[in-house]
């Protein structure tokens, strides 16, 4: 993985991250925590046809 890629997802990570902890202090965990478990089975659903690369370079 590239440099750029890399510190490309951290910074994704982090933003989402201050994201999820501004709409918890916001909102409260009540309402925030239906739509993370909805988001991340959305990911892994859309993720789920794509698959493992363990073949060595």
């Amino acid at each position: 993985m590239p440099v750029t890629s890399f510190a490309l997802l951290l910074v994704v990570v982090i933003a989402a991250a201050a994201v999820t902890v501004l709409a918890m202090s916001t909102w409260g965990a009540l309402n925030v925590l239906p739509v993370l478990l909805i988001v991340a089975l959305l990911a892994r659903w859309g993720l789920a046809h794509v698959p493992f690369d363990d073949k060595h370079s």
